[in-house]
C-alpha cells in the first residue's frame, strides 16, 4: 500500500500533502508540544502492519511517528495535514468511545476509520490516533505505544463541509 498522492475534504481546505526528512510543508496544522517545547504537527504514514495511521510530524527527529500493534514507529516519508485557515479547526475535549461531531478521519484499516486525537503525556502534549471502537487515543511515544482512555481531544472541523 502506498501513500495517497495527495488526500482533501472536498471544499473544506483540508489536505494531506506529502513530504519527507522533516520537512513542514505551508499551512501544517500543529498538534502538539514535545517537553522541550518543539512543535509537533499532524502526520499520518502506513505503518508496518498496512495501517495508515495518524500521529506526529517532529521536524527536529526529521521523522513522523505513529503507533501501531504496541509499538512506536517512525517514517522518513509522510503526508502532513495543511489547511490555509486553522480556525476552522479545534480541539474537542472527548473520552471513551465518544466522537464528537466533524472529526476529521486521519486514516485506517480494513477494521475501522481512526481519526486525530491527542493527550498530556510525560510532560508533552502528544498527537497520535483515536480508535473510538476502542474507546481511546492510542500515543507513540517512547518506543511504545500508548493507551489514554480519559483527557484526551479529537481535531475536528467547526464547519460541516460536503
Amino acid at each position: 500500500m502506498s501513500l495517497p498522492s495527495r488526500s482533501q475534504y472536498k471544499d473544506c481546505g483540508v489536505a494531506w500533502v506529502s513530504a519527507s526528512n522533516g520537512q513542514v510543508p505551508p499551512n501544517a496544522v500543529p498538534g502538539g508540544k514535545e517537553a522541550n517545547g518543539e512543535t509537533l504537527y499532524v502526520a499520518r504514514f502506513i505503518t508496518k502492519e498496512g495501517q495508515l495511521a495518524p500521529g506526529k510530524l517532529s521536524p527536529q527527529n526529521k521523522n513522523a511517528y505513529s503507533s501501531c500493534g504496541g509499538k512506536e514507529q517512525s517514517s522518513s516519508v509522510y503526508q502532513v495535514l495543511t489547511h490555509p485557515n486553522q480556525q476552522e479547526l479545534r480541539w474537542v475535549p472527548t473520552s471513551g468511545n465518544n466522537l464528537p461531531t466533524g472529526a476529521l478521519q486521519g486514516g485506517g484499516d480494513h477494521r475501522s476509520p481512526l481519526f486525530i486525537g491527542r493527550a498530556p503525556f510525560q510532560g508533552s502534549v502528544c498527537c497520535g490516533k483515536f480508535e473510538p471502537t476502542h474507546g481511546c487515543v492510542y500515543l507513540p511515544y517512547g518506543g511504545q505505544e500508548h493507551s489514554v482512555m480519559n483527557n484526551f481531544e479529537v481535531l475536528c472541523l467547526t464547519r460541516i463541509c460536503e
